[in-house]
């Protein structure tokens, strides 16, 4: 039996489509077939060419993806229970981390198994056995060290396809940054994790929820997701008078929480002018390597702010973010997060059409893609 592979041949250009043998399991591992993949803002960067420091000048036989959920095909031996000790069976519908930690570092053992400087991640080269190592293909191969999640079947599969990423990301930076119930958040980008980012706010008991963007639909999104004040970086086009804005729709005080889910490094100094006295800012964005700005240290010293970064997140998120979706399933929209849901044949086109959106085309066709296999 053999299965597809979606290999990019150009950054900006299209992807082709390869054949490899599909693998049985070894010993405590999982091969799942893929039903959903995400198009993640991080690998539009990816396919850009944006991250050429970490994937190379030019994109030979690369292979990537991380946000995905799918159903089990076959267990190796030795597992028969998921993550949370509940059965598994061949057909169940997962969840899973697409990044492997050590579990026995220090870093590990004090809860930042996302930080773990030992952690695995999958082989990007093609045709690297087992060779399903990545989300854009027909089949994923979870190796032994994993962390798994049977999925409620109330979760529909749309719904689904984020929660191992931008959900699980952003429940897990706003406990990280010690958001709590009657707080104030900003959120700097209304793409998929700011829009996960307000509902989980709302779910935690948020006072207040601002969302700055520069595109108008993504701004009357966030306002379904929960979002009490939305502020138009186009139309506001003055830094300062966005600072203004959000100072003024939090009591002049500032908020107690500002989030970066934007990726561009020059929205972090106007980010943490919009925090209050002692508040927190949450820097989840920005990925790509050289990515730097400049501000004045003594600004932070004497507003006693704090900084905190987070890449990946420790696997518990994953469980609670399952648990967080079904019970919010008819409170907020999620349906709406992912616009387009695309055949893998048709990968290429589910990355250039929310790229073309995003550069100036029209932001409501395709807001976020997915890929069905």
């Amino acid at each position: 039996m053999k299965g597809r592979v979606a290999v990019l041949k150009a950054y900006g250009g299209e992807f082709e489509l390869r054949e490899y043998p599909v693998p049985d399991p070894e010993p405590g591992a999982i091969l799942i077939k893929l039903t959903r993949a995400g198009v993640c803002g991080s690998d539009l960067h990816i396919w850009r060419g944006e991250m050429k420091e970490t994937y190379g000048a030019l994109p030979k036989d690369l292979t990537f993806g991380h946000e995905m959920c799918g159903r089990v095909e076959r267990l190796g031996a030795g597992v028969g229970t998921d993550s949370m000790g509940r059965a598994l069976r061949e057909g169940d519908r997962v969840t899973f981390c697409y990044f492997f930690p050590c579990g026995r570092c220090p870093v590990c053992l004090n809860d930042e198994m996302g930080s773990c400087p030992q952690k695995g991640r999958a082989n990007r080269v093609a045709g690297t056995p087992p060779y399903f190592n990545n989300a854009y293909g027909d089949y994923y191969y979870l190796r032994p060290g994993h962390f798994i999640f049977k999925m409620p079947d109330e979760i529909p599969e749309d719904v689904a396809t984020p929660i191992n990423c931008a959900l699980s990301q952003v429940l897990y930076g706003l406990r990280k940054a010690g958001f709590r119930a009657g707080q104030s958040l900003v959120v700097q980008g209304a793409g998929g994790l700011g829009l996960n980012a307000v509902a989980v706010a709302r779910d935690m008991g948020a006072d207040t929820v601002i969302v700055v963007d520069r595109l108008a639909p993504r701004l009357a999104l966030a306002r379904t997701f929960g979002a009490d004040h939305t502020v138009n970086a186009t139309e506001i086009a003055s830094a300062d008078k966005r600072i203004d804005t959000v100072k003024a729709l939090t009591g002049g005080f500032g908020a107690d929480v500002v989030a970066d889910f934007v990726g561009y490094a020059d929205v972090i100094p106007q980010g943490l002018r919009m925090l209050r006295g002692g508040g927190c800012y949450l820097e989840v964005g920005s990925i790509s390597r050289r990515k730097v700005f400049s501000y004045d240290a003594t600004a932070l010293v004497r507003g006693n702010a704090r900084l905190v970064a987070t890449s990946n997140y420790s696997p518990w998120a994953l469980e609670q973010s399952l648990s967080f979706m079904k019970r919010n399933l008819r409170r907020f929209p999620f349906e709406k997060v992912i616009s387009h849901v695309f055949p893998l044949e048709r990968i290429s086109e589910a990355f250039a059409q929310p790229d073309w959106a995003q550069r100036g085309g029209d932001p409501a066709s395709v807001s976020r893609a997915a890929l069905s296999m």
